[in-house]
């Protein structure tokens, strides 16, 4: 199975920016280990909820749904502050001019249309803060996304914000245009495919100005037929930039909970709680130099995390290459860490595992991979450490 947004590229089946560098790499030469050392489980770091702020002195203050949609288009780039009650359009709210939305109080401006941030030109620093999302109605999005950041929208954000989708949206909040996005503190769920996606949809794509997203919660992300997405869709938090991620908790997730490709390079993502999801972290092409820690996946997760195939004697590139996963705790069923062929120098340290029926870590035709300090105490008797074997399914009694 592979994941991907379809359009990523033909031959695909799919907090801050001087963090971003710091991604550790694995040795040159690494050990490959079996051998079990006595470990505690990892402290992971849970995400924060939505809370309050201050609204800036001087803010233009609107209370219907006529006044938001003539300030959004009054040609100023200015502060909004949203009174109490309900905002409702035929078609999303659209901020083309950098605009910050604010709810006068957090939680209490609830939009029943989506946000629209950038457009073909204008001000980068469009910004939405407090707001609660209620949106059933696909129409009422861009491109199925509730909240859309696009074109001239760089340096956006979004702040202390809900999300929710009512199973009828496909997607809840989507960054196309990733340069210097930050999010924290957002709340996404019951989507169809996607809770938060940040995917410039480009492989070549490059920044210095990396994202940042920090404090996630997202939950109830599937299809009617779960698994119908056919491994292109179903994904709580979708990542193809360079970028970090600080405390994430995705959990009912149809496919995977965490997907990574595109261009995820130098990137960072840690504490992070996954469960209730076919995968938890699915490796895909093409995530480089980028280190997962402080996780914890599982019970009801199969596979803890899996590095997508490549046929290197074909020429292509192996989809996980130089990233390191570590300090994990996996209590997975099938197994903790798949490298399916193809995965190159990529590295699996200090992690605890438990409760896996055919192996803690599978290196199936693997490109120097490395692992070592792990604790495997804990699998199932007849499941074995490390496994060269292909993985082919479930191995559950």
């Amino acid at each position: 199975m592979s994941l991907g947004i379809v359009t990523v590229v033909a031959c695909l089946a799919l907090l801050t920016a001087a963090e971003t560098g710091c991604a550790a790499k694995p040795e040159r030469a690494v050990e490959a280990s079996t051998k079990s050392v006595e470990l505690e489980q990892p402290a992971v770091a849970l995400p924060a909820r939505p809370r309050p702020y201050a609204v800036p002195a001087g803010a233009k203050a609107v209370s219907s749904s006529r006044e938001l949609v003539a300030a959004l288009a009054d040609g100023r780039r200015e502060a909004i502050v949203l009174a109490p009650g309900t905002y409702d359009n035929p078609k999303p709210f659209a901020d083309r001019d950098g605009d910050r939305l604010y709810a006068a109080r957090l939680g209490t401006a609830v939009l029943k249309a989506g946000v629209v941030l950038g457009a073909n030109g204008g001000p980068p620093g469009a910004s939405i803060r407090g707001l609660s999302f209620d949106v059933s109605d696909p129409a009422k999005t861009l491109n199925g996304a509730i909240v859309h950041v696009w074109g001239s929208a760089s340096h956006a954000s979004v702040r202390d914000t809900r999300l929710d989708g009512n199973r009828r949206v496909e997607t809840g909040l989507l960054v196309r245009q990733a340069q210097g996005f930050v999010g924290r503190r957002i709340v996404a769920s019951r989507f169809r495919s996607y809770g938060i996606v940040v995917d410039p949809n480009d492989v070549g794509y490059r920044t210095r100005s990396p994202f940042a997203l920090s404090d996630l919660t997202i939950s109830r992300v599937r299809r009617p037929v779960q698994g119908s997405s056919d491994g292109r869709a179903e994904a709580c938090l979708w990542l193809g930039s360079p970028g970090t991620v600080r405390r994430v908790d995705v959990r009912r997730c149809g496919i995977t909970g965490i997907w990574t490709g595109t261009a995820m390079h130098g990137s960072r993502v840690a504490d992070a709680t996954i469960d209730r999801a076919p995968v938890g972290i699915y490796i895909e092409h093409y995530t480089t130099s980028t280190t997962f820690e402080r996780l914890r996946v599982g019970p009801n997760v199969g596979r803890g995390v899996n590095a997508e195939w490549s046929n290197l004697s074909l020429g292509q590139k192996p989809a996980s290459s130089g990233n390191v996963i570590q300090d994990g705790y996996f209590r997975t069923a099938d197994v903790g860490v798949y490298l399916d062929q193809g995965t190159t120098r990529t590295l699996v340290r200090r992690c605890v595992f438990v409760g896996q029926a055919w192996a803690a870590i599978g290196d199936y035709l693997g490109q120097g991979n490395g692992y070592y300090e792990n604790d495997f105490s804990g699998i199932r008797g007849g499941a074995v450490p490390v496994s060269h074997d292909h993985y082919a399914g479930a191995k559950r009694p």
